[in-house]
């Protein structure tokens, strides 16, 4: 049976150091759910981005629809938007490095200009210092096409150096890339209604300690996504 308490004793409130998270799970907006409750308890806030066509709705038992996420920490892309930028990365080194030379500021500011534009700005906006940023992405299965393997490891070393952590949604079993992230989780249930008998599932765990531990723990027994989750979905739904 998944134990009760706080997994692995870590100190609410996580993402207070730059980390990457996958949350994969069935779909519905149960996942979108649980994420909202880690990321808007963040020290450093929360930034959602929701990955979609200005065609396709919201899922209407979702934290967007039901007024969870405040109008100035939400902004919806569609996949192409974040891209990541390999021309603007490539100009920056082929414009500032003579071949075989080593220059580690200059590649450090190509992969800055790698990330795609909304992110750069929310870097920009977020300045130095302080508990890291989550950047939540809902859908990122539909990222898919235009990250590789390599892609994401360089996109997340980057973005932890700049003090920002992702929380990345993904409403369908992941390829092994996902183990590139520094936590995978994987949570049962879809419907935020039945809340209470979801689990979640720690596949793997940042190795600083900060965030939940290995194992299996039941939603209900996490004290502070708990309270989240009963105070918003009872208001809600």
């Amino acid at each position: 049976m998944p134990p009760e308490g706080e997994p692995g004793g870590s100190e609410l409130p996580w993402f207070q150091l730059p980390t990457s998270v996958i949350l994969y799970g069935p779909p519905g907006a149960l996942l979108e759910w649980v994420a909202w409750a880690f990321a808007s308890a963040a020290p450093g806030g929360y930034r959602w981005t929701d990955v979609r066509s200005s065609e396709q709705p919201p899922d209407p038992l979702g934290p967007i629809t039901r007024g969870a996420i405040p109008p100035d920490c939400l902004s919806v892309s569609d996949p192409q938007e974040l891209a990541p930028d390999h021309a603007g990365a490539n100009a920056a080194i082929t414009s500032g490095l003579r071949p075989g030379a080593h220059n580690p500021r200059l590649e450090q500011l190509s992969e800055f200009l790698r990330l795609p534009k909304p992110t750069r700005a929310t870097i920009t906006a977020r300045g130095p210092g302080g508990p890291s940023l989550v950047l939540v992405v809902a859908n990122g299965h539909r990222l898919l096409p235009f990250y590789s393997a390599s892609t994401v490891g360089s996109t997340l070393q980057t973005l932890r150096s700049h003090g920002i952590s992702v929380l990345n949604i993904f409403p369908e079993v992941p390829t092994e890339n996902r183990f590139l992230f520094d936590n995978v989780w994987h949570l049962s249930g879809s419907d935020p209604r039945d809340w209470r008998g979801a689990v979640l599932s720690v596949e793997k765990a940042d190795p600083s300690g900060t965030m939940p531990a290995r194992g299996d723990f039941k939603v209900k027994a996490m004290p502070g996504v708990a309270a989240s989750l009963a105070r918003a979905l009872s208001e809600r739904l």
